[in-house]
């Protein structure tokens, strides 16, 4: 029996191809001809150089799972040619034959590595340049299997709600929230990775990750709860992936299908996968990817922890009481974006002294921006810098207006003179392709043109030499005048999505045209400016509208715009299960309909509300009932300083209905927030697999009292025992190890 695959019907409409991407065996239908081992997993494989089964566990537990590589559009061509490698791995090569003048070799390599079987694929064009949608695809039985993903919502983008479900979205916790962290079973859906496809016909410009259908980590695992058993797929994200989707289908399928890369016979397409075995649940992927790529979860500069806490996004430069802040956990501010004359100019050409006119009105000096940051690094505060690498300027004219400057010093003191007369290059222009009408959401965009943005200022591509260059410039000139700033947090991270058709970066294949990928613009601009930064021992932070894994190599940590929303709170906390996470309040009405409830999802997740702080840009303002709030969880979100996500096997679990729990290493110890506990007044908590239980010391603090409470606890066989009371549904038990 063969059963015919089909990339999902969004990502077909998307590209306008045809569905159809080949054959895969269903589970058990074919024979076995070959196996990869590794630690607790076999790979099986037949004839085809397809994956036919799997043998999980230490008891080689049998998983009729099925698997391969495919091209939308294609079909192989006979029987591919294997050949066995050292070290107990194998290789498969046949041809794929596409439409006239579409053909490739493909290699598919299974190999042991470690505590996995290592995925690696080489596809080598033929001819003139062409691209499809390329898929890595497995197949299960769906009865009694789960799958997880770090996705935006568990729902998966779903439009008809499923019955109401607390152990999935907590009544009254507002946000559209509902928890990432709970496994689903297969349903028909499309999860974009990081955002979805930039297209001419939907462009979806300034995209924002409010949508439920984000992945944010190229990852999915399967749980089969009553054999306690899982297995995961993870793509790697050092691969320089374009656009990604996660397809999912009811009948137990999931395909990651990576678009826009270029086959041809001047160069090959190479990825890598791994397939991972581990105990049933969320915990054990996501565990071996931390593990495996620890360069794009733990921050390069671990000076990051230190900016954890509760934000602020102001320009607020006067005095404000720094004994309540702190009780209210505040750490650090983003300097909000007025203190440029312009988009892009941060720190004009100009003496320490000099004063320029600010874009938020007034004047400053780079002297009185440096005393800021060091006033507030007096009092205990971190400041960002604003920083963004995407967008320049400030009421753009266009075409080029005549040149004001008369000497070429002078250029900086109007935008459109700088821009072109130094950065003309690096503007991305709209294709004349687009019609009318469709990039309508900034109205000054138009076909030939640039692409506007916030205050009429553009968009320009970060990998062009000439404005690479100026920002480089820019962040020197930061690390050397502002000392005592902290860091920058790049912001705009949603023109990322777009595809430069006036260059080539020898990989990209858009629209039947060679380009140059935002994306890679990032990485080549972050693999220079992320080292200027660190070597000063400063950081990196950045608001990513773009959700994706791969892209946070040289950051470290977020500071995301969106936070108040479920699906960016979700992303943003999964990105940040070892780097600092800050979030966004944009008003009041954010804490609505349950302030308590509030709180506690960002407490289960390990992420920072931002602070009600004076002069907060498009953000909360301090009033009295927010206030309070804010300073009755002030000492719970303290504890969360430093901590890493514990992914240890079962490491956690309550005993009391709906009370949802986490736990997190921190220094000293660990602290387990227990949340959603409605009216109980105690819960019972057990902890196990972790270093350090045995002579551990437990506490608990309470939403109102800043003063810790003894919790009774025991140790036996393994596991931590802790009899935990709840006040307003809530506590933070703090487990201490060390002496």
């Amino acid at each position: 029996m063969i059963q015919r695959l089909a990339i999902s019907a969004a990502w077909a409409a998307c590209l306008g191809i045809p569905c159809l991407a080949g054959e895969i065996a269903r589970p058990g239908a074919t024979k076995i001809e070959y196996e990869v081992a590794a630690p607790n997993l076999v790979v099986q494989l037949n004839a085809s150089g397809e994956i036919a089964g799997c043998l999980v566990g230490q008891q080689k537990l049998g998983w009729p799972v099925t698997g391969g590589t495919r091209l939308a559009g294609c079909r192989p061509e006979g029987q591919p040619l294997a050949r066995e490698l050292p070290g107990g791995g194998w290789l498969f090569t046949r041809k794929w034959i596409g439409q006239p003048g579409h053909a490739c070799t493909v290699t598919d390599q299974f190999t042991p590595a470690g505590n996995s079987v290592r995925w690696e694929v080489d596809i080598a064009g033929e001819g003139a340049p062409w691209s499809t949608v390329i898929e890595t695809c497995l197949r299960t039985a769906p009865e009694n299997t789960a799958l997880w993903a770090p996705w935006s919502d568990p729902r998966m983008g779903a439009k008809v709600l499923p019955p109401a479900d607390s152990a999935l979205v907590p009544p009254g916790a507002g946000g559209n929230w509902a928890d990432p962290l709970q496994p689903r079973p297969f349903a028909e859906a499309t999860l974009w990775y990081g955002a979805p496809p930039f297209r001419y016909d939907n462009p979806r410009i300034a995209f924002c990750p409010f949508s439920g259908d984000l992945l944010c980590i190229p990852l999915a695992t399967l749980s089969r709860e009553r054999d306690g058993v899982g297995l995961s797929l993870a793509l790697s994200p050092v691969d320089p992936i374009l656009d990604l989707a996660l397809s999912v289908k009811a009948a137990g399928e999931l395909a990651f299908q990576r678009s826009f890369l270029r086959l041809s016979d001047q160069a090959h397409v190479r990825f890598a996968a791994d397939l991972t075995a581990h105990e049933a649940g969320w915990r054990g992927g996501l565990r071996w990817m931390t593990r495996r790529y620890p360069e794009y979860f733990d921050p390069v500069n671990p000076v990051a922890d230190e900016l954890a806490g509760t934000g602020a996004y102001s320009a607020h430069e006067t005095a404000f009481d720094a004994a309540k802040m702190k009780r209210m956990a505040f750490r650090t501010n983003w300097k909000a974006s007025f203190d440029f004359p312009y988009m892009g100019m941060f720190l004009p050409p100009v003496g320490e002294a000099e004063p320029w006119r600010r874009f938020g009105g007034g004047e400053t000096t780079v002297a009185a921006m440096r005393g800021y940051s060091r006033s507030m690094r007096q009092q205990g505060f971190h400041v960002l810098s604003y920083f963004n690498v995407t967008e320049f300027g400030a009421r753009v004219k266009y075409p080029a207006p005549v040149r004001q400057a008369l000497r070429d010093q002078d250029l900086w003191r109007d935008c459109n003179d700088y821009l072109y007369g130094r950065l003309a290059d690096a503007i991305l222009r709209v294709p004349d392709r687009t019609q009318p009408g469709q990039l309508g959401f900034y109205p000054r965009t138009r076909v030939g043109g640039p692409y506007f943005t916030w205050e009429d200022a553009i968009v320009l591509d970060c990998a062009e030499p000439a404005y690479q260059q100026f920002l480089l410039d820019q962040a020197r000139r930061h690390l050397r005048e502002i000392p005592d700033a902290s860091g920058i947090c790049i912001d705009r991270m949603d023109w990322l999505r777009m595809y430069n058709e006036q260059r080539d970066d020898g990989m990209s294949w858009y629209e039947g045209r060679p380009a140059r990928s935002l994306l890679n613009s990032w990485r080549g601009l972050m693999d220079r400016l992320g080292p200027l930064f660190h070597q000063a021992r400063q950081v990196v932070f950045v608001n990513n509208h773009d959700k994706r894994i791969d892209l946070l190599r040289e950051v470290d940590g977020i500071f995301d715009e969106f936070t108040y929303d479920g699906a960016p709170l979700n992303t943003t906390a999964l990105l940040c299960v070892r780097k600092p996470a800050l979030g966004w309040t944009s008003d009041a009405g954010n804490l609505k309909p349950d302030p308590e409830l509030y709180f506690h999802k960002y407490l289960y997740l390990g992420v920072y509300p931002m602070a009600p702080f004076p002069g907060n840009d498009h953000s909360l303002h301090p009033s009295p009932e927010v206030d309070r709030y804010y300073l009755d969880y002030g000492p719970l979100l303290d504890t969360l300083r430093g901590k890493k996500w514990m992914l240890e096997p079962d490491c956690i679990e309550t005993a009391g209905p709906g009370v949802k729990a986490n736990l997190f290493q921190v220094p000293g110890g660990y602290v387990a927030p227990l949340t959603f506990g409605g009216k109980l007044d105690s819960t019972t908590v057990r902890i196990r697999n972790v270093p350090g239980l045995d002579h551990a010391r437990c506490e608990v603090l309470h939403p109102g009292n800043e003063a810790a409470l003894a919790a009774a606890s025991g140790f036996q066989d393994g596991v931590l025992s802790v009899k935990a009371p709840l006040r307003r549904g809530c506590a933070m038990l703090r487990i201490k190890t060390g002496n």
